[in-house]
């Protein structure tokens, strides 16, 4: 809800409220009025719920691949293959549902120790992958 439409509630929600009690012993209009108040003060009232027990949730963060970043990982060797593996990570399609990492612990240590001629063909099929599904 914007902060206009929020404002625009709390004044209808008072006036009416003010004007309920102003008006005292006339049913016919206070009623009414009353329930404007009440109606304005539960839509505030589910505002404030829809944000407490639903938060927004933050986009995923995306690594960046400025070709710099992607250079000197490949010139870092066996240093920069975290680094490479980050970032494919994160060129994954978003999922429905909780999302973990694509790849095991024992897998990522296996990559890393891997000869670099095993970890560019893995990289080749990584990426030839991602491609196929976008």
């Amino acid at each position: 809800m914007s902060l206009s439409t929020t404002i625009f509630l709390v004044v209808v929600a008072a006036l009416a409220a003010g004007a309920a009690i102003l008006i005292g012993s006339n049913a016919d209009l206070a009623i009414p009025l009353a329930a404007v108040s009440v109606g304005a003060a539960g839509f505030l009232l589910l505002d404030v719920l829809d944000r407490t027990l639903w938060p927004p949730s933050e986009p995923r963060a995306r690594a960046s691949a400025a070709p710099t970043r992607v250079r000197s990982a490949f010139e870092a060797g066996k240093y920069g293959r975290l680094e490479l593996l980050a970032l494919l990570d994160s060129l994954e399609p978003e999922r429905v549902g909780p999302v973990g990492p694509p790849l095991t612990s024992e897998e990522t240590a296996k990559l890393e120790t891997a000869s670099p001629e095993e970890f560019r063909r893995y990289l080749s099929a990584r990426v030839t992958e991602l491609e196929g599904r976008t």
